[in-house]
């Protein structure tokens, strides 16, 4: 924790100024439990309770890399906008990293929580009127598979289409990685973005995938050894391919009889090995009010009739619909 009350009730923000004393006492705004001020060699300043099951805040493990990204974001914000660290919001019952301007909820998730947290915090924040932002340390930078939880961590817009952030501590270094996709073989294909910290306002960096650009756009090409992969994957009985192997034969058809020279790549939550049936996958997005149909019913509109050799963003499609 970075931020504490005094037998006051006087807020202390290390980040701004260290206790004056140690032998004062200093009590955790949530709980309201005694916490100790901690200044070692390792970590930052910071409190830790005395008693730690008294408090469910849940910050109180916080890794070095949580919170040397925090005192970097909170001294990248309040440049520019106004910003509060660990403010507890007693209607929500959670406190966020940093709140902007007392709407924006920033929470930098350094380490992997259950989907049902996730849930939870999500939704809290929305039913009271928050904008969060999700904010992914190293464990969880995006890499070349999307778990359960990153896919629940991925945001959209007809800019960007689905988008996710990544902090990195060593460069300095927020990166947004746009116009995911995800081929078959369940590798992802995307664009990156990096921004310097400090090198313009963060909440500029946090509205690129929302403002007026050009259209992005990012080559693929076809997987010419994707029936191979397949054919391994049912000899060697796994069960994914297996599951769509027997759909296949209930329509009498054989999955090994498709267009493999087609690149076969769809945005997260289509899947094209489907075409015979709803070629959604019936998941939801954490991070979405809703699914994005439109876009997959144009994305699959132009992969149907040509060869796809670039892709775009929704915006794209949506502009070519309405050309027709």
């Amino acid at each position: 924790m970075l931020t504490a009350v005094d037998e006051k009730n006087c807020l202390i923000n290390l980040l701004e100024t260290l206790p004056a004393s140690r032998s004062k006492q200093y009590f955790c705004p949530f709980c309201h439990s005694e916490v100790v001020f901690k200044n070692g060699s390792i970590k930052l300043p910071h409190f830790a309770h005395k008693q730690l099951k008294t408090c469910t805040l849940g910050n109180e493990n916080e890794s070095e890399q949580h919170l040397m990204l925090k005192k970097e974001l909170y001294e990248w914000l309040k440049e520019t906008e106004s910003v509060e660290i660990e403010h507890y919001l007693p209607e929500l019952r959670q406190t966020p990293d940093l709140l902007i301007n007392g709407k924006v909820a920033l929470e930098i998730q350094c380490s992997p929580l259950s989907l049902k947290r996730l849930h939870e915090r999500t939704m809290n924040y929305r039913l009271h009127g928050f904008k969060v932002v999700w904010l992914m340390g190293r464990d969880l930078w995006l890499g070349n598979r999307l778990t359960e939880l990153k896919k629940q961590l991925l945001c959209y817009s007809e800019n960007h289409g689905f988008h996710y952030w990544e902090l990195d501590l060593t460069k300095r270094v927020l990166r947004l990685q746009s116009l995911i996709h995800e081929d078959l073989r369940g590798r992802l294909f995307y664009v990156t973005h990096s921004f310097l910290f400090k090198e313009k306002p963060l909440l500029d960096c946090l509205r690129t995938p929302f403002v007026q650009q050009e259209l992005l756009k990012m080559a693929v090409y076809p997987d010419n050894q994707l029936q191979h992969f397949i054919h391994k994957q049912l000899f060697h009985k796994s069960p994914k391919w297996l599951h769509l192997q027997s759909l296949y034969y209930q329509k009498g058809k054989n999955i090994l009889d498709l267009d493999f020279m087609r690149p076969y790549i769809a945005p997260p939550g289509l899947n094209l090995l489907v075409p015979f049936m709803d070629n959604l996958t019936g998941s939801s997005f954490e991070q979405l009010s809703k699914i994005p149909v439109s876009y997959y019913q144009n994305f699959l509109d132009v992969f149907q009739k040509k060869k796809i050799e670039i892709l775009y963003p929704p915006r794209f499609y949506a502009i070519m619909k309405k050309q027709k």
